[in-house]
């Protein structure tokens, strides 16, 4: 690598001085292209030298020449403009004189055109006069039968409009009869429901408690396995009247017996059994009992799939009339059973009772009885009520459908009306323009005529009109041409003094010197061409040499490098073989270590003593066949929980605490429906009363309002307060319209007011603030709501954004915001002054006279661009 990096370096070298060598050769070629220009350049002026006195005369000559000439063109440019500028100034004066002509030839023909034209426009205006007289005069005609019919029809659609509410009345009476009605049977519906769901409620807690006493093992395995088995054995058997609790002694564990048809079916669900008896249906024949004993077999009566098995189980058992008898009995054939009405069996050894009713069951079936007595009563109270419930459900959609319906017709009809309103507007508009257009036309028409017979014909005679004078072209060209012989003879002149000057300034003797100086430079330029020259060669022998060297060494370093990487590659070997080993040795170093512990710590024994007692037989695959059997014993035991302990009473100790929080949560919804209820009856009679209270002062004001008008406030849902929504029905005077839709847009905004202010009466305020609530009012309602303003200022503050003067009149302080001209706000206030009311003099109160401010008009004399706040002064302010 030392070699290789060595003879790189000497290549470098060599390489760089070969460049330089190069350099040094093109800059001592370039020397010597310039020395050879220089030189050639200096011969070339030393031979010019020679005839240099020969151009000076010639130059001379023609500088004489070409002054001579100048001084002529000068004399004759002068003659020649002077003539242009004559014939300039009379060709002038022809074209003005031929305009002025001109410009009067054209006036006297526009007059002549105009006189015409204006002729001519009276008299067509006067043709199209007739004609679009009879055209208006035919528009008219169809506006007038267009608006008569439109109020023709107008009036249709109000009688319409009339008798459709006049139809509509009587239902809304009825859904609102039949909505009360249903809310009350909603309400008892809705508590004989939540009875409903408490009595079926309570029949499940007492089934599931009923199911609870009542189960046994076999009822819950045949619950799980009930297509696969007959039934249970004591629900399969029966007896006579009196002997049931000796049947049950008789039968004893096996009354709770699953019976199968099947012994593999049984067999197969035997590992299910959890505590369950499972018996095969079958049995053979019953051998012949004690002679003059009976036998418990003769009151029994049992299903056809279970008579051979409860043969073979009842078989050995005899009847007895008390215990004593049965004693008495069991001693002389203690070999059977006797068994007593009261179900006690006498056995060999063994003594059966039979197990008494659970008192609790029976008590849960008598209370389980009664609460389907109720449910039934329930249910029989509900059936006529959501019966009625759905009579007045159809009654209300067929009055809705026939309400909407009137609506709808109602509401077609009052947009006709409106249509035909606009329209009606439109026309009269049209036959008011109309009118106006045909007596303008007739006053056109008359001014037309006075100007045809006022006027007089004119005639017009045109002046002769000049020849066209031409322009003096031939003398401009000959100006034009002379001035540019004159610049061109100034430019050649320019030329020939230069080149004198220069001519004259050479020295013979300097151009001599300076020919051999650039000779002299030629000279050693090449000289230093082939200087270079010869070091470039020497640089590029240099350069292969230490070229040839680089390559020597770089294919040694080649062949080390091979060598290396083999070495490398047994090494790598090496090395993994010996990690392979390692891991051997340790993974077996581990499993020894673990087997040590495990003898110590999992069987008590010392490794030592284990490895010393086995022999030559204990061979690995001898001890691996030993290790799968132990295995698979150990499977056949399954998995031990040891902690199935622990985890029962955190389970336990978890379920008790879910359980006393189930309890809180339920004893917390209960209190939050309780305080829910509590609210909402709270809301329901503030509503109501709030309710009650608006709706009576709505009908006080809407008196006040509509002379002979009536209106009210009905609920859509008056038997759920909590979800009712507000309809406002009116009636102004003379009018059976009630729909506040039919209104005119002062009369709904005067019904607006009314709502607003019974609120205001029901539930007073200290102020009341209201902006804009006038403009769609005309003079005899603005005049009722100022009344109703003044009223309601006596005992409270009321304060009113307007525009209209009228309210502003009734104000006791007002208050102007306007925009000056800087872009700022200003504020004005004006305390205005009332005169005093006979009950004010008779008080001894003066008229409010301070003034704290002048508000002025606007520069129109209006106050529009005024916001004004109006406040009218109370007897009381709140």
């Amino acid at each position: 690598a030392d070699r290789r990096a060595k003879a790189a370096w000497a290549s470098q070298e060599a390489e760089s001085r070969s460049r330089e060598a190069q350099a040094a050769r093109s800059d001592a070629e370039l020397e010597l292209r310039r020395a050879v220009a220089s030189e050639s350049e200096a011969r070339q002026v030393l031979a010019a030298e020679a005839t240099r006195g020969v151009r000076l005369r010639s130059l001379e000559d023609d500088r004489e020449r070409i002054e001579a000439r100048a001084r002529e063109t000068a004399e004759e440019l002068e003659t020649r403009e002077r003539e242009l500028e004559e014939a300039e100034r009379a060709f002038h004066a022809a074209v003005d004189a031929r305009r002025e002509v001109e410009d009067e030839r054209r006036r006297l023909s526009e007059e002549a055109a105009a006189h015409r034209a204006e002729m001519e426009t009276l008299r067509r205006s006067l043709s199209s006069y007739e004609r679009e007289r009879a055209r208006l005069e035919e528009s008219l005609g169809q506006v007038r039968d267009r608006r008569a019919t439109s109020e023709r029809e107008r009036d249709r659609l109000a009688d319409d409009v009339e008798r459709l509410d006049a139809e509509t009345s009587p239902l809304s009476e009825r859904r609102g009869e039949l909505e009360r009605e249903r809310h009350a049977l909603a309400t008892t519906v809705d508590e004989l429901e939540e009875a409903l769901r408490l009595h079926e409620h309570r029949r499940d807690v007492l089934d599931a408690r009923l199911k609870d006493i009542e189960e046994t093992p076999g009822s819950r395995f045949l619950g799980s396995h009930g297509d696969r088995a007959i039934g249970l054995l004591g629900e399969l058997v029966r007896s006579l009247e009196g002997w049931e609790r000796a049947l049950r002694a008789g039968l004893g564990p096996l009354a709770d017996a699953v019976v199968y048809e099947d012994g593999a079916l049984a067999l197969a669900d035997a590992p299910d059994g959890d505590g369950a008896i499972l018996t095969i249906a079958g049995g053979g024949p019953v051998r012949l009992g004690l002679r003059g004993e009976r036998p418990l077999l003769s009151i029994v009566d049992a299903d056809a799939s279970v008579r051979g098995l409860v043969a073979t189980v009842l078989a050995d058992i005899y009847l007895a009339e008390d215990l004593e008898e049965a004693a008495d009995k069991h001693r002389r054939h203690p070999e059977v059973s006797f068994v007593t009405p009261d179900g006690v069996m006498l056995g060999a050894a063994v003594i059966h009772t039979a197990p008494n009713v659970d008192s609790r069951a029976a008590e849960i079936r008598r209370e389980r009885n009664v609460v389907d007595h109720d449910i039934a009563g329930t249910r029989a109270q509900l059936k006529p009520k959501r019966e009625r419930l759905e009579t007045i459900a159809a009654e209300l959609a067929e009055l809705a459908e026939r309400i909407e319906t009137a609506d709808a017709q109602i509401t077609r009809a009052a947009e006709r009306i409106a249509r035909i309103e606009s329209e009606l507007v439109s026309v009269a508009k049209e036959d008011e323009l109309l009118s106006q257009r045909l007596v303008g036309l007739d006053d056109a028409a008359a001014a037309w005529r006075d100007s045809l017979t006022a006027a007089e014909p004119v005639s017009h005679e045109l002046p002769e009109l000049p020849r066209t004078p031409e322009p003096p072209i031939q003398v401009r060209v000959a100006v034009e041409t002379l001035r540019r012989d004159r610049s061109n003879l100034g430019s050649r002149l320019a030329e020939v003094r230069s080149e004198l000057e220069t001519l004259a300034a050479q020295d013979p003797d300097a151009l001599r010197v300076a020919a051999e100086a650039a000779e002299t430079a030629r000279v050693a330029a090449e000289r230093r061409l082939v200087d270079a020259e010869r070091a470039q060669e020497e640089a590029i022998a240099a350069r292969e040499a230490a070229a040839a060297a680089e390559r020597e060494a770089a294919l040694e370093e080649t062949e080390a490098n091979r060598m290396w990487r083999e070495a490398s590659t047994e090494l790598e070997r090496l090395r993994e073989e010996y990690e392979d080993e390692d891991r051997a040795r340790g993974e077996l170093e581990r499993r020894i270590r673990d087997a040590e512990r495990l003898l110590t710590q999992g069987h008590r024994r010392d490794p030592l003593d284990a490895v010393a007692e086995l022999t030559d037989e204990d061979t690995v695959e001898a001890l691996e066949r030993r290790a799968e059997l132990v295995q698979r014993r150990l499977a056949l035991l399954g998995r031990v929980n040891l902690l199935a302990g622990g985890e029962f009473e955190a389970l336990q100790e978890r379920f008790d605490f879910m359980t006393r929080e189930l309890e809180d949560v339920r004893k917390a919804r209960r209190d939050l429906l309780e305080v829910i209820q509590r609210i909402e009856n709270e809301i329901a009679m503030t509503f109501e009363a709030a309710y009650l209270d608006v709706a009576t002062e709505f009908e006080r004001l809407i008196k006040d309002l509509f002379p002979g008008g009536e209106g009210r406030l009905i609920a859509t849902e008056p038997g759920d307060l909590l979800n009712t929504g507000i309809e406002i029905e009116a009636r102004p005077g003379r009018k059976r319209v009630r729909r506040i839709s039919l209104l005119s847009g002062g009369e709904r905004a005067l019904v607006a007011m009314a709502f607003l202010f019974s609120i205001f009466k029901a539930r007073p305020s200290p102020f009341y603030l209201m902006d804009e609530v006038e403009p769609a009012l005309d003079d005899l309602n603005l005049h009722r709501f100022i009344k109703l303003v003044e009223g309601f200022a006596r005992e409270s503050q009321v304060i009113i954004v307007t525009h209209q003067k009228r309210t502003m009149e009734v104000a006791g302080m007002m208050y102007g915001v306007s925009m000056g001209k800087d872009g700022t706000s200003k504020v004005l206030a004006q305390t205005l002054e009332h005169p005093a009311t006979q009950d004010e003099l008779r008080e001894g109160r003066p008229a409010a006279s301070t003034d704290e401010a002048s508000i002025e008009p606007s520069a129109d004399g209006d106050y529009d661009d005024l916001e004004t706040l109006v406040v009218p002064e109370p007897d009381a302010v709140g």
